[in-house]
C-alpha cells in the first residue's frame, strides 16, 4: 500500500480537465492519477535534492505507480463553486472611451474545512528507500492543479480508510467520471513504436515521442497542443465510479454553473446563460438574439441532407429544432419545444442574459451540449437565407452556462423568470393569426386558453410605451421579424400590454408571434 494526502490550505482545489477551456467553468473531479504524477515530476525537477536522489529513482518511483490504476477517498461535501472576473485585454473600446474587459471564470472546488483527498495504489509496495523517496517528494509538492491550489501533501505506507472512487470494472458504476491516467511503462512502449511507425505521422511529432515515461509525462501542455495531439499519447481515459457522498455537490447559490435539478428525479426545465462582450445587443434585437442562439445550439447537433431536397435538416431533437420527424413545424398548442429568450436582467438596456426554457424538460444530450457552447457571433457571409441576419451589432459575444434548474431556482436573479401576478410587455406582443374584433385582447386571451391558463378572469390593459435603459420605447422601435423572409405573418405592428391575472403565476410568459425567440415576452409589473 502507497498513500498521499491532499490538504488544502485555502480551502479551495483548482485545476481544468485535460481539453476543456478555463472558461467553461469545469473542474477536474478527482484529480487525475496523469496530474499527480506530473505533480511528483515537477516537485523532483525543482525541489528535490539531485545529489541524494537520482533520475533513476524517480523513474523507479513513477514507472511503480503508473503500472497500477489509484484509488481515492474524496471528502464528503465538497462544493464545486466558481468567482467572475471582468478581465481588461489591453484594448480600447472607442464607444465606451475605456479599455475593453472579458468576463474569464474562475472554477474550483471548495473543500470542508481540514478534509483532505487522499489516493492510494493498494497494490503497490515500496522498498524502504523509494518510500523515503517519496516522503520527501511529497513534501515538496506546495500546490496541485493550478498554483492558487495550496496543498500540504504526505505519503503513507498504510491507509485503512474505505475509497469513494474506484476504477470501473464489471459493476454498473452510479456515477461515472472520465479520468486522464498515464500508461504503464510496457503500454508507453508499445504505443510509441506504433506512433513511430504510422506512415501518416507528422515527423514533428517525434519531439513529443520521448523514449521514457518519465520524459513524456514531463512535457508541457502546449507542446502536445502544438504538436496536434488531442490527447497527451502517454495518456489514456480511465472511466471511474464516484460515490454519492463523493459528487461535487453544486452551491447554494444563483451564480454557481452548472446546477443540478433542485427538484429530485425530475429534468430541469431552464438552461440560463451569461452573454458578455461589448457592445451588448439591445434589448429592440431581442429577436435577432433568440434566433442566433437557436442556431448556434442546431449547430452543436449538426445537419444531415433531406432525403426529399437539396437543403440541410438538422440532427437536433425536436425539443431543440421545433420540427417533427418529417421536419415540419411541430403544431404543439402547448409549446413544449424551446424557448429561445434573451432578457435584460439589469434593466440598463441590453441583452445580458439568455434563458432556454423548455417545459418537456432538458435530457442529458441536450445538457452536453449546452455545456459546450461558449460564444455567439453574427455571421459574415449572408449567402444564403439561414445566415441572413443582420444587426447594429457586429462583434461576437462570449456565452458561459450559469446553470440548470426550475424557473423559481432563477427568480431572484432573473425577472422573466419570476413569478407574479402582474405582468407587462418586455418586447411587443403580435398576433399570430388574424386579428379579430376583438383585437389584441382577444388574439391574447385565444392563445393563453390555448395554453391552458386563466382566461375569463384575468385583465388585458394596453401600454402606450415601456421603458427601457431609460429610454421610452414603443412597439414599432423593435425588430418584430425573423430572419427568414418566406414566412407567413399576420401582424406587423404589434402591442404594448399589461396582464393582471387572479393569482401569482411563474414564468417564463411569452406568446404570440416570434415568442419563441423573445417577442411576446413579459416581464413581473411592481407599478
Amino acid at each position: 500500500m502507497f498513500a498521499l494526502s491532499f490538504r488544502f490550505l485555502g480551502g479551495r482545489y483548482h485545476a481544468t480537465p485535460w481539453g476543456r477551456n478555463v472558461n467553461e467553468a469545469d473542474v477536474a473531479w478527482p484529480p487525475e492519477p496523469w496530474r499527480l504524477l506530473r505533480a511528483i515530476i515537477a516537485a523532483h525537477e525543482r525541489k528535490a535534492d539531485h545529489s541524494r536522489w537520482s533520475a533513476y529513482d524517480l523513474e523507479q518511483l513513477v514507472n511503480t505507480l503508473a503500472a497500477t490504476l489509484p484509488v481515492y477517498q474524496l471528502p464528503t461535501g465538497a462544493i464545486h463553486a466558481h468567482t467572475r472576473h471582468f478581465m481588461p485585454t489591453g484594448t480600447l473600446d472607442k464607444n465606451l472611451g475605456r479599455e475593453k474587459t472579458v468576463l474569464v471564470f474562475d472554477a474550483f472546488a471548495h473543500l470542508p474545512k481540514g478534509e483532505p483527498i487522499v489516493v492510494a495504489w493498494p497494490d503497490v509496495a515500496l522498498s524502504a528507500e523509494l518510500f523515503r523517496f517519496a516522503t520527501d517528494l511529497a513534501s515538496s509538492i506546495g500546490y496541485l492543479g493550478r498554483a492558487e491550489s495550496w496543498t500540504e501533501c504526505q505519503a503513507f505506507e498504510e491507509w485503512k480508510c474505505t475509497p469513494n472512487c474506484v476504477p470501473f470494472e464489471s459493476d454498473s458504476p452510479s456515477i461515472p467520471v472520465r479520468l486522464l491516467s498515464p500508461l504503464s511503462p510496457e503500454m508507453y512502449r508499445e504505443e510509441r513504436r506504433r506512433l513511430i511507425d504510422m506512415e501518416t505521422r507528422n515527423p514533428r511529432q517525434m519531439a513529443t515521442l520521448p523514449e521514457s515515461l518519465v520524459e513524456a509525462l514531463a512535457l508541457e501542455t502546449i507542446d502536445y497542443q502544438t504538436f496536434g495531439w488531442s490527447r497527451p499519447p502517454a495518456a489514456r481515459e480511465v472511466v471511474y465510479k464516484l460515490e454519492s457522498d463523493a459528487v461535487l455537490r453544486v452551491a447554494a447559490t444563483r451564480k454557481t454553473p452548472f446546477t443540478l435539478p433542485r427538484h429530485q428525479g425530475k429534468q430541469p426545465t431552464v438552461a440560463r446563460f451569461v452573454l458578455a462582450g461589448r457592445p451588448l445587443p439591445r434589448v429592440e434585437d431581442s429577436i435577432k438574439i433568440g434566433e442566433l442562439m437557436r442556431r448556434a445550439t442546431l449547430a452543436q447537433f449538426g445537419w444531415q441532407k433531406d432525403r426529399n431536397s437539396e437543403h440541410r435538416i438538422p440532427r437536433a431533437p425536436w425539443q431543440i429544432s421545433g420540427r417533427d420527424a418529417d421536419n415540419r413545424s411541430l403544431k404543439d398548442p402547448l409549446h413544449s419545444h424551446a424557448f429561445w429568450l434573451p432578457e435584460d436582467a439589469d434593466f440598463d438596456g441590453y441583452i445580458d442574459h439568455i434563458s432556454v426554457f423548455i417545459s418537456d424538460g432538458i435530457d442529458s444530450t441536450i445538457r452536453s451540449k449546452f455545456d459546450q457552447m461558449t460564444r455567439l457571433w453574427l455571421p459574415g457571409n449572408r449567402q444564403n437565407e439561414e445566415a441572413a441576419m443582420e444587426s447594429t451589432v457586429t462583434n461576437e459575444w462570449r456565452l458561459a452556462l450559469e446553470g440548470f434548474g426550475e424557473p423559481c431556482d432563477f427568480a431572484g436573479s432573473s425577472p422573466i423568470l419570476n413569478t407574479s401576478s402582474r405582468w407587462r410587455s418586455a418586447t411587443p406582443f403580435l398576433a399570430s393569426g388574424h386579428l379579430k374584433s376583438t383585437g389584441y385582447s382577444g388574439e391574447l386571451r385565444r392563445l393563453l386558453k390555448l395554453r391552458r391558463m386563466y382566461v375569463d378572469d384575468i385583465q388585458i390593459i394596453p401600454l402606450p410605451r415601456i421603458e427601457i435603459g431609460g429610454t421610452f420605447r414603443r412597439a414599432i422601435h423593435f425588430h418584430r421579424f425573423r430572419s427568414r423572409g418566406n414566412e407567413r405573418r399576420y401582424d406587423s405592428g404589434g402591442t404594448l400590454l399589461k396582464i393582471v391575472f387572479p393569482r401569482p403565476i411563474e414564468g417564463p410568459l411569452a406568446v404570440g408571434y416570434g415568442s419563441h425567440f423573445g417577442l411576446g415576452l413579459f416581464i413581473p409589473d411592481n407599478t
